[in-house]
């Protein structure tokens, strides 16, 4: 009773000082887009200078911390030309915004413009933009050097430090040292053109998903900027000048330490090294390298390496399957109220709402009147600014209406939340399948920016309490943008009713038992940037007082033992980008949904770590393709990664996939008709192989032909010969045992990479591939790679020098890693 007492004066004291100050919102229409902003930089009392004449720096810091002081939200910069002289340093759960309307064509000067005169010869100084304080976003920004000259390139510190970031549509003319992300953890860096001369995007560590598309550098936005700002165009010598300095200097993105990042559309032109995949100093060789996923990854890689950390993975790396060339995820406009004009923005705390947003008094009448209103006008926004908002029975969200808080991105979960709806209805359900949700979105209706609470769920989960679905559907064109759900038993419905046309993005959860759960036959649904993991949960500052080691651990216990992510049942054309989780029973099920399934899906850049059971469960669909997957752990033991049922119809298509290897532990049941695997090429695949001994009735090309159903079978002591067709740097090398689909023993616990020249001398490579631990279960090795201290050759040999129990060697892919 004490720690209950204490924990709601904790909450009582944080909502309360949410709601003591409170800044008055601008709601803004800018380039087919709406924005709300808790301060425009512009407007009284901050007053910014936007013609680039007088130095903005002071004005838009205040507002900035003005922001940040009440719990976070958008600093608006109209467009303009603002000179900073020195940094701006955003606070947590804060935005800086401007206006975007670059058009992929060179018009890079309609928006808005930060014109950074500081920091020149001080290259270790502070960043011009500090988002380091976590969850902050950077958006719709172009930013210029005056000072920086192409025949006189001069060091300055980075353009962008960020930590725990969104940076998105942003142009960055002439950065000497791009983004220094500090952590890519619940990281999205999206749609980012930059020239950059020493270092475009440094990421050197994480420990959590996150995300990167289109992020490109390329000496042709400096070109393009000197035009604009300068009046006349850069000469063909100085364009040289700039072009030599890249070529001599430029890392174009530096990857150390990371987890589970995605990445969807990467380049660096004119770079001495495009990507580069290193050591971080500060850990142990155990954890190192990148794993993930990466498809339109342009650019030569210099991979110093991999480790055990990631269970001899690789990134999976879609480019390198043919059959899925050029088929990319293009994600949808942002949708919108259906009405965006000023006079249909309603602010639940104004009169006649008059909201408390203390987490104390009931808001549900203030929000529901402000609801309805939107309603009678066609539709509109209704604003939840900073606060903590009290809800005693279910929200129905009208169609046309936009249920709106103020954060430009999702994942506001870091030990506080800023605005939150907090649920106080539903408690103790017992059918919370079919229980009315706590909020129904209508046909085009939508909710973005804040999070949803049970407060009076207990962080004890031997007191856990059943809440219906947070959120369902109820037609077509429903959407739910950067929301957090922390404590919820069940997440999204988009099976009860039809939902053709939903969106789902840039969401983080926990949820207890279902996550989301798609089929009523919804078609031509899209969910980007989705993420379930025990951290919203786990991480809230809210539960502070009550959370112990001992709770925390039953909590992750108890989501890995209930816990499905994503559902699929009758739905057609589902299509996801960078689906994400962590520590769930399963990832990914596709069931049966009244005699129906999940047709023609495609789920882009998947990442799933650590299910219990099963990572994907597939009882009933066909035609899902998994372009790029990556997942590690699952089968409790018992089962395997990936598990299906007789009546799946098929095809699930996985085209380039990496699997840690404690998920297979039996041979896999399915028929090829069911699944089919598009394995990635290597150096070593798809070239002329020979052996030296082979076993009679089995040739050495089936150890090179990308299928992992057939195997070379030869006598211990065999090796086996391939010829790369040119001479080749190479990296790394792997083995596919055989034993996938057949009860075969494990047969190649250790082998060696000898490289030759010529085809005669063969010399051994530094690296040995050897079993770990030596005592895993028979088929849990079935792929493993290592790396190799570069080295240049024609021709390689694999050697098995400790083949299998009995003495058999059943290579089902030998695959060289290089360049």
């Amino acid at each position: 009773m004490y720690k209950a007492i204490m924990l709601f004066m904790v909450l009582a004291i944080c909502a309360n000082a949410h709601a003591a100050k409170r800044l008055k919102p601008t709601f803004i229409f800018s380039n087919g887009s709406t924005i709300v902003a808790s301060a425009v930089v512009t407007d009284a009392p901050y007053q910014a200078d936007k013609t680039g004449k007088s130095d903005a720096t002071a004005a838009i810091q205040r507002a900035l911390d003005d922001v940040a002081e009440v719990g976070g939200g958008v600093v608006y910069m109209p467009a303009g030309r603002y000179r900073i002289e020195g940094s701006l340093k955003l606070g947590y759960a804060t935005a800086l915004v401007g206006e975007w309307k670059y058009s992929h064509d060179g018009n890079i000067g309609m928006g808005t413009i930060l014109l950074a005169y500081g920091g020149r010869d001080k290259a270790e100084g502070d960043a011009l933009l500090l988002a380091t304080s976590s969850e902050t976003a950077l958006m719709n920004l172009t930013i210029y050097y005056p000072e920086q000259k192409p025949d006189d390139i001069r060091p300055y510190p980075p353009t962008i430090s960020s930590f725990m970031s969104t940076l998105q549509n942003l142009i960055l003319c002439n950065s000497y040292f791009a983004i220094d992300q500090k952590s890519m953890n619940a990281s999205f860096l999206s749609d980012i053109y930059s020239t950059a001369l020493v270092r475009g995007l440094y990421a050197p560590e994480s420990q959590e998903f996150s995300w990167i598309r289109d992020v490109h550098f390329d000496n042709f936005y400096w070109k393009e900027a000197v035009k604009l700002f300068d009046g006349k165009p850069m000469t063909a010598a100085q364009a040289a000048m700039v072009d030599a300095y890249a070529k001599a200097h430029l890392v174009g993105l530096e990857l150390q330490r990371l987890d589970a990042l995605a990445i969807d559309g990467f380049s660096a032109k004119s770079a001495q090294v495009p990507i580069r995949m290193a050591k971080n100093p500060k850990y142990p060789h155990p954890v190192f390298g990148y794993g993930g996923v990466a498809m339109d990854f342009k650019g030569q890689r210099d991979e110093q390496g991999w480790a055990p950390w990631y269970y001899y993975m690789r990134y999976a790396n879609v480019d390198n399957v043919p059959e899925i060339a050029g088929i990319r995820y293009f994600p949808p406009k942002t949708p919108t109220a259906k009405r965006v004009d000023k006079s249909s923005f309603y602010d639940v705390t104004q009169p006649p709402y008059n909201a408390m947003g203390d987490g104390i008094a009931d808001d549900t009448a203030a929000v529901k009147k402000a609801l309805s209103a939107a309603s009678k006008r066609g539709g509109g926004t209704v604003y939840l600014p900073q606060g903590h908002y009290r809800i005693t029975s279910p929200l129905v969200i009208p169609t046309g209406v936009e249920l709106r808080g103020p954060y430009a991105a999702g994942k506001m979960r870091a030990f506080k939340e800023g605005c939150a709806l907090e649920v106080y209805c539903g408690k103790g359900s017992i059918a919370p399948e079919t229980d009315t949700a706590f909020i129904t979105l209508q046909a085009n209706s939508g909710i973005r920016g804040f999070t949803i609470s049970h407060p009076e769920q207990s962080f004890d989960v031997k007191k856990l309490v059943s809440y219906p679905y947070t959120i369902r559907g109820n037609g077509s064109n429903v959407y739910i943008m950067d929301v957090d759900l922390l404590n919820s038993t069940y997440g999204i419905d988009f099976a009860t009713n039809r939902c053709d046309g939903h969106l789902v993005r840039g969401m983080w959860a926990t949820v207890l038992f279902k996550g989301i759960n798609v089929g009523a036959n919804s078609r031509d649904g899209k969910l980007e940037r989705m993420a379930f993991s025990v951290g919203p949960f786990s991480e809230s500052g809210r539960y502070a007082a009550v959370k112990t080691e001992e709770t925390n651990t039953d909590l992750r216990d108890f989501i890995s033992n209930n816990l499905v992510c994503y559902l699929f049942g009758d739905s057609v054309n589902e299509k996801g980008w960078g689906l994400v989780s962590f520590l769930p029973l399963t990832h990914y099920e596709f069931y049966e949904d009244k005699g129906q399934g999940c047709t023609n899906a495609n789920f882009w850049l998947s990442m799933h770590d650590v299910g219990k059971r099963f990572n994907i469960l597939a009882n009933s669909g066909k035609n899902i393709s998994l372009i790029g997957y990556f997942c590690s752990g699952s089968g409790e033991g018992k089962y395997n990664w990936l598990e299906v049922g007789p009546a799946f119809k098929g095809p699930l298509n996985v085209y380039a996939k990496t699997v840690q290897q404690s998920g297979i532990n039996h041979p896999y049941g399915f028929s090829s008709r069911q699944v089919a695997f598009y394995e990635e090429t290597s150096l070593t695949t798809g070239k002329n192989a020979t052996a030296i001994k082979s076993a009679d009735g089995n040739t050495p090309a089936k150890a090179v032909d990308r299928d992992p159903r057939s195997f070379w079978q030869a006598p211990a002591g065999s090796d086996l010969d391939v010829d790369l067709g040119q001479t080749r740097t190479i990296t790394g090398f792997g083995l596919v045992n055989a034993g996938l689909f057949d009860d075969l023993k494990q047969n190649a616990e250790e082998a060696e990479l000898w490289t030759s020249a010529d085809g005669q001398d063969y010399t051994k490579a530094e690296t040995v591939y050897v079993r770990p631990g030596g005592a895993l279960q028979p088929y849990s090795n079935s792929w493993a790679d290592c790396p190799v201290t570069p080295v240049t050759a024609r021709y390689v040999r694999l050697k098995v020098t400790k083949p299998g129990a009995d003495g058999i060697i059943r290579i089902s892919t030998f695959n060289v890693f290089g360049y």
